[in-house]
């Protein structure tokens, strides 16, 4: 069902991208379709261990910056590693799950999921019969997948505008996680 969604949310996408000529060349494509060059995370290995690396790796990246965030760390089945900053409002876990359920139903980050959305013209309830109570298709959510068996976890964060989010992931991992 998955393949499904992502093949027919891709093909719509695509068919509206090129109809309305939006695409002026192959720069403005690259830019549309991978917003900050990060749909998912590839790593070699996985587990929960790397999981709370990541996960602090972020909190301390965000508080260098003075910033305030909530961070997830989920396996696809279970929570590894969550924490939400001192003075961020009560409902920050139901971002960090809304965001997150995003990325694993489709299999590539909260953010490209919101910039195909808006360049498609779509909307994941209308389009997909998906719950706004349950999806949120903002920045912030980006799958990670292990090399040769799939996605195997979901990193999450939430508390700055959703671009923001997405960023603060992706320059807390650059590196080590992020090549």
């Amino acid at each position: 069902m998955k393949r499904y969604l992502c093949l027919f949310f891709s093909i719509g996408f695509l068919i509206n991208l090129y109809g309305q000529n939006e695409v002026k060349d192959l720069k403005d494509l690259t830019k549309t379709m991978n917003l900050e060059g990060i749909r998912k995370i590839e790593l070699d290995s996985f587990n929960n261990r790397i999981g709370l690396e990541l996960g602090l790796a972020i909190v301390n990246y965000a508080k260098a910056k003075n910033q305030k965030i909530a961070v997830q760390v989920e396996r696809l089945n279970h929570q590894i590693f969550l924490f939400i900053d001192d003075g961020l409002p009560a409902d920050k876990h139901n971002w960090l799950r809304r965001k997150s359920n995003v990325a694993k139903l489709f299999e590539q980050s909260s953010l490209s999921v919101k910039t195909d959305l808006i360049n498609g013209k779509m909307t994941l309830k209308e389009t997909f019969a998906l719950d706004d109570e349950d999806y949120l298709a903002r920045g912030g959510s980006i799958p990670i997948f292990v090399k040769n068996a799939g996605m195997i976890a979901i990193v999450t964060v939430s508390g700055l505008h959703d671009e923001e989010d997405h960023k603060i992931i992706i320059e807390a991992l650059k590196g080590k996680y992020i090549k």
